[in-house]
């Protein structure tokens, strides 16, 4: 065995620190092992529950069965001067309530009701009360034109909704006169074309339309519609102005755990914030779910990690202990050792010190590994079970996030403390023969 005074010089310190190394291959091996899996392992969970909590936060956002509560509904009585106006401060509106997420908005001007001819209702249901219908311009990407064409810009021409046609016994190339129910002027009106909506369950037809896209209403009055008009149709004063409405959705696609209460908040103040623009004449209901989305989600998030925080904390507690038994059995070899060191003049600091670099040793390895390993590991463990079935992609930086890595640092400095204890509180460390070795 090498003395104290050959590791004190240049260079002598670390090839003795070597030599002790190789003369504990087995318990050292062992440790290195458990050093390297436990904060693999622990690392490895602090990247699944970053990335499975932002994974199912965009989830349940993106759920079409959340698609309505997400969404930021506007709708306000605004005179056809102002709603180029209106529509500006809806935008920027809804930019803010979505704190700065991408944003569409879609919209559905509609006019004032209309009266149908009594001659298109059956003669055995011909009352007072007229059928009533009403024009809209709607967002082209929600109707699809079924039969005959899209109306054009500059004319009154208009599409009817299947179901409304069909009932009405109207196809393309009829031509109608509605009367105005609010007192304005008749208007003359030619069918040419039908429509269906693109998805009748969407949040457009079901929040904006007030038939939720069926076509046809039997209530006090039977109400069809809308008729797809041009849009200049409702903003040129052809037709009676009615309220405006807007739909928007943002993309969430970005969005991370550590914003929901950005994003809760800005939601709230949003709203009242629309509420009170004057761009929309004081009569605007804006509504948004978006923050009971979130506190639900919160709610689940925070079961989800409470779970894992226990599993975390059994398998940190399962390796401290096997460490420390690694430890103490190293120790307990090098008691002799120790005291021989001691004998010959080592402080107890550089005894102590002797076991802290080794303990580095086995704590570098660790360090430099888990966070690599945490993404292919958080893989693995999303590849399976309900996670998969489900298709929830998890994103997971390669060279592991910041978080990854302080934790990958605080488990490996854990780990190298676990092995020094036992160097420092074994009694060869403590006590030693008073006389110097021969």
């Amino acid at each position: 065995m090498t003395g104290y005074g050959g590791f004190a010089k240049a260079g002598g310190f670390a090839r003795f620190v070597l030599q002790r190394a190789r003369a504990h291959r087995p318990l050292l091996a062992a440790a290195l092992l458990t050093v390297v899996l436990t904060t693999a392992v622990l690392a490895a969970l602090t990247a699944y529950s970053g990335a499975i909590g932002d994974a199912a936060l965009r989830h349940s956002l993106a759920d079409p069965r959340n698609a309505a509560d997400t969404a930021l509904v506007v709708k306000a009585d605004v005179p056809a001067a102002s709603r180029e106006a209106a529509d500006s401060a809806v935008r920027a509106g809804a930019r803010e309530t979505f704190d700065g997420l991408p944003v569409t908005v879609r919209t559905l001007l509609k006019s004032g009701p209309y009266a149908l001819p009594r001659s298109l209702q059956p003669p055995a249901e011909r009352s007072d009360d007229p059928d009533l219908t009403h024009f809209a311009a709607l967002d082209p990407s929600q109707a699809r034109i079924t039969d005959g064409r899209a109306p054009a810009a500059g004319t009154t021409e208009v599409a009817l909704p299947q179901s409304a046609a069909r009932l009405l016994k109207l196809k393309p190339g009829a031509r109608l006169t509605l009367v105005d129910r609010l007192g304005g002027p008749k208007v003359r009106i030619q069918v040419v074309g039908l429509y269906r909506p693109a998805r009748a369950d969407a949040p457009y037809w079901q929040l904006l339309d007030d038939l939720h896209g069926r076509g046809v209403n039997k209530l006090d009055f039977t109400t069809y519609g809308p008729l797809l008009a041009a849009p200049d149709t409702l903003t040129g004063g052809k037709v009676s102005a009615g309220p405006s409405a807007w739909l928007a959705t943002a993309d969430f696609s970005s969005v991370t755990t550590g914003r929901i209460g950005a994003l809760r908040e800005a939601a709230r103040e949003g709203g009242a914030a629309l509420r009170g623009e004057a761009a929309l004449s004081g009569t605007t209901a804006a509504h948004t779910d978006l923050p009971t989305v979130l506190d639900r989600v919160d709610r689940s998030l925070l079961v989800s990690r409470s779970t894992l925080l226990i599993v975390a904390l059994q398998l940190a507690l399962l390796a401290g202990c096997a460490l420390l038994l690694v430890a103490r059995l190293l120790s307990a070899q090098r008691t002799g050792e120790t005291r021989l060191l001691r004998a010959r003049g080592a402080s107890r600091p550089r005894v102590a010190g002797l076991a802290a670099v080794e303990a580095l040793l086995l704590a570098v390895p660790a360090l430099v590994c888990a966070p690599l390993l945490a993404g292919p590991l958080t893989r693995l463990l999303a590849g399976q079970g309900a996670l998969s079935r489900i298709g929830l992609r998890l994103e997971v930086p390669a060279a592991g996030s910041f978080g990854v890595w302080l934790v990958a640092a605080g488990v490996a400095l854990g780990c190298a403390l676990a092995v020094t204890l036992p160097a420092l509180t074994s009694r060869g460390a403590s006590s030693f023969a008073t006389g110097r070795a021969p």
